[in-house]
């Protein structure tokens, strides 16, 4: 009896892993299909414009994986009965509040674009995204707690609603020649809101309970605002410099930047394999075997994934004015070596991955809070010099330099581990 109970568990288990990577599968899809949309029929410039915009929904995407989904997925875990109920209802009217916070931010941030952006004027979509960025933060707020409840086709669905129509409101105002920027922010917040609106059909017991919220509040906080700290540092320190470019060339760079981006992020799917099995793999070796084998088990690890990442981006690089054209059309022509400059960031950021995984197994988790304070001052100093200078070079050469500082610090705060093993 209890052997069979155990298999319907794993059984069970095994199916809700390949929900959720049907899911992410789908989500990783929808992206790339809506940006090679909006890049071919916006054009360069204007594609640019829409990147930059949508800045604000990473940014507050960046804050509330900290500040409210890390907590749902790890604090409400820990209740029961009643008291989970609670937390959860406490936490959803925190998500709203947040989302109308972002809200008055992104309207803001759209008054005051002229300021921050070479020639980039943002006033025009003042209304349509705030209400885009709101949908977004909803939708995925609502994508993560029915994951977290174990309600994984829920979650299939409600992405599956917002990705559909997202993507056949784009086509169908491309095929009849009426894509624009404001259009493309309407197609996204709509289809954001029926998903959401879903959301909330599905999501049960809403209620409201003012000191209950603010004792949730101050729990997520305690338990987040290192998180926020380290999520504010991760986003600054990579998208700092796409930012100042921006700033300084203009919409158009952004355009190229994100292009490129939304073709090298191929190499996510791998490197989101990685993530899954390797630290819970390294972390078993590294209490069972001790340093050595977790060193010998990284090394392996790290030639099969870098060769495998290695001769993707080869494929991407030689065959660059191919894909571009094919994806992107006459607009992107000439664009190649901006692909060129991520394949050689992406051998960095490859090369950062074990390092990463072996700080987190050794639990020195602190450096790399330190690493990403070290990499977002460098960011902040001088990614407006060296992209006046260097113009796109230097935001490539930021960013590969970003990557090392990361790097060189985790080997610093190593150190001892790579001691022992080389005795």
């Amino acid at each position: 009896m209890i052997d069979r109970a155990k298999l319907f568990f794993n059984e069970k288990k095994s199916h809700q892993a390949y929900l959720a990577l049907a899911d992410q599968a789908m989500v990783s899809g929808a992206n790339f299909i809506t940006g090679v949309l909006l890049a071919r029929y916006l054009g360069l410039q204007n594609y640019g414009v829409f990147a930059i915009a949508w800045i604000a929904a990473l940014f507050f995407s960046s804050i509330q994986q900290a500040l409210i989904i890390a907590p749902l997925q790890t604090l409400g875990e820990k209740k029961e009965g009643r008291e989970k109920q609670e937390f959860y209802t406490a936490l959803f009217i925190i998500q709203f509040l947040f989302c109308v916070l972002a809200v008055l931010f992104t309207y803001e941030f759209c008054l005051l674009s002229n300021i921050f952006f070479y020639q980039t004027e943002l006033r025009f979509l003042k209304f349509i995204l705030p209400l885009a960025v709101f949908t977004f933060l909803m939708n995925e707020y609502f994508r993560k707690i029915f994951f977290v409840k174990g309600k994984n086709i829920t979650a299939l669905i409600l992405d599956a609603i917002s990705y559909s129509i997202q993507i056949v409101g784009l086509v169908l105002l491309a095929y009849f020649e009426q894509l624009n920027l404001p259009r493309a922010m309407i197609v996204i917040a709509f289809s954001n809101s029926i998903s959401s609106t879903y959301g909330v059909i599905k999501l049960e017991n809403i209620g409201f309970n003012a000191r209950k919220i603010e004792s949730v509040f101050w729990e997520c906080w305690n338990y987040s605002k290192w998180l926020i700290g380290t999520s504010i540092l991760q986003w600054v320190s990579g998208n700092f410099f796409i930012v100042s470019a921006g700033g300084i060339l203009g919409a158009a760079a952004v355009g190229a930047i994100r292009m490129a981006q939304n073709i090298i992020g191929i190499l996510h799917i791998l490197f989101l394999a990685l993530e899954n099995f390797i630290p819970t793999t390294a972390a078993r070796i590294y209490n069972k075997k001790g340093l050595k084998a977790l060193y010998n088990y990284l090394k392996r690890m790290t030639i099969l994934g870098g060769a495998a990442t290695f001769f993707a981006l080869v494929c991407l690089c030689v065959f660059a004015q191919q894909i571009i054209a094919v994806l992107y059309g006459k607009d992107f022509i000439g664009t190649e070596k901006v692909l060129f400059g991520f394949a050689i960031l992406y051998v960095f950021v490859f090369i950062g991955m074990p390092l990463r995984f072996a700080i987190r197994t050794v639990e020195k988790n602190k450096d790399i809070f330190v690493s990403y304070i070290i990499s977002a001052a460098f960011s902040l100093i001088l990614a407006a010099p060296m992209i006046s200078y260097l113009g796109i070079y230097g935001v490539f050469a930021g960013l590969i330099m970003s990557q090392v500082i990361l790097q060189l610090w985790y080997i610093y705060a190593l150190k001892s581990e790579i001691k022992l093993v080389w005795k």
